[in-house]
């Protein structure tokens, strides 16, 4: 393509850039992606000022506000809690930019469903859950759906596991997401229709690969569940369940039960939700000479048809922690 091709800039902005899931995708954009500039909006700019980036002050709650901060991009990348994706993705409708987010836990993203054929009249494009689970989840039911002529189930078996951990509730990813799957009712896809279940129900005991082993599996709210029924018609069933540590498990089953999941407010005017978020986030941060030891095992197990003859498939990724990154 020559000089002129290079000089291109493809102009990207990464919103709740001051978190953890943000700050790897920043990363992997300035190190692999070719003459981009990223602008980073966060309600707490001042955490972003020692990377070579514009932050700006986000209120993803002021919808036409972000719309003119998105506004000439070429894309926005969109890490903010899950919750306010709607408001996100309405303001990228708004200023016309392409937008992919991390997931929305089911419920949010079916209100972003709902926002499908308004992207498909304006002709922007929008690319829910790409994350890991969803996002590489649901590449790899993808890849097994190729295998076959049409799909009847799909399930996901994840697990988290971390051997470094020391510190009293060692977070894997955002807690706000933890408390909703530790809190909330499932839903799974039986029979075409989808149901409701208990918190934390259906436990199993999977036998993932080293170094995560057996352990038990439960029940959770996941995007997978709302989003391959959309992706392979004529599906019959679909889970997700994840494995913890046990102890980890249990301190958050603990906190839940205590009531430290609820968004509003309780005695005092204080949230408990929020209490806790703020006291998680002050925990100090382990330093190990080794770097990090955590894991992620995803496994999608899927079932269908080719020619007339019923086959399976499964796909399965060991995530380890980037060498040179230490995350």
């Amino acid at each position: 393509m020559g000089p002129r091709a290079s000089a291109i800039l493809m102009k990207v902005i990464v919103l709740g850039a001051a978190g953890a899931m943000a700050a790897v995708a920043i990363r992997d954009l300035l190190q692999f992606a070719e003459n981009v500039s990223v602008t980073a909006g966060d309600a707490r700019p001042d955490k972003l000022l020692d990377l070579p980036l514009r932050p700006v002050r986000l209120d993803v709650q002021d919808e036409l506000s972000t719309a003119r901060l998105i506004e000439g991009h070429d894309v926005v990348v969109n890490c903010v809690p899950y919750p306010l994706n709607p408001n996100v993705m309405r303001a990228a409708l708004r200023a016309r930019v392409p937008y992919v987010d991390l997931g929305g836990l089911y419920h949010v993203t079916l209100q972003q469903f709902a926002l499908h054929e308004e992207f498909l009249r304006q002709g922007v494009t929008a690319i829910l859950g790409m994350g890991s689970t969803p996002g590489i989840t649901n590449v790899m039911a993808g890849a097994l759906a190729q295998l076959m002529d049409c799909v009847d189930e799909i399930h996901v078996r994840v697990a988290c596991h971390d051997e470094s951990a020391t510190i009293h509730l060692p977070i894997p990813y955002s807690l706000d997401t933890l408390l909703d799957e530790f809190a909330l009712e499932p839903i799974v896809f039986r029979n075409g229709q989808a149901v409701t279940v208990p918190a934390l129900s259906g436990s199993e005991i999977v036998e993932f690969p080293a170094p995560v082993g057996r352990t038990e599996a439960f029940y959770t709210l996941h995007s997978e569940v709302a989003m391959f029924p959309r992706s392979f018609p004529g599906l019959r069933e679909a889970s997700f369940k994840i494995a913890f540590p046990q102890a980890f498990s249990q301190r958050m089953r603990f906190l839940v039960g205590l009531g430290f999941a609820a968004r509003g407010n309780g005695l005092r005017g204080v949230s408990p939700r929020e209490m806790l978020l703020a006291l998680a986030a002050k925990q100090p941060v382990p330093v190990s000479e080794s770097g990090p030891q955590d894991c992620d095992v995803l496994r999608v197990w899927a079932k269908g048809r080719k020619q007339g003859k019923e086959i399976s498939g499964l796909a399965e990724a060991v995530i380890l922690p980037h060498p040179v990154w230490k995350i």
